[in-house]
């Protein structure tokens, strides 16, 4: 599932169990956090995901909020090659 930024202004009071600050290539962060249970990515009003330039900018928008828990999941190097076989192996978190 997706929020918007305008929605997610309306959780001001709720607890975010878990911020997870994904790497898409290396360069852009998205943000995926769950409330209640459910998991969702982080849109802007037009139903888009929410690039950041850095993992600290995910954390910067998300500083007046109440997170428990936030992780870093960075990219592997076979995620991005071609023809690759899904390895099975779990994904790596960091904690921050």
């Amino acid at each position: 599932m997706h929020m918007d930024t305008g929605e997610l202004k309306k959780h001001k009071h709720d607890t975010i169990s878990l911020l997870e600050i994904v790497s898409m290539e290396g360069r852009y962060y998205m943000a995926r956090f769950y409330l209640d249970g459910q998991g969702y990515v982080l849109t802007d009003p037009y139903d888009k995901p929410v690039m950041f330039t850095g993992a600290c900018a995910v954390r910067e928008h998300f500083h007046e909020y109440e997170v428990e828990r936030t992780e870093v999941i960075p990219p592997t190097g076979t995620d991005e090659m071609i023809g690759m076989p899904d390895s099975g192996s779990e994904t790596m978190r960091v904690p921050l």
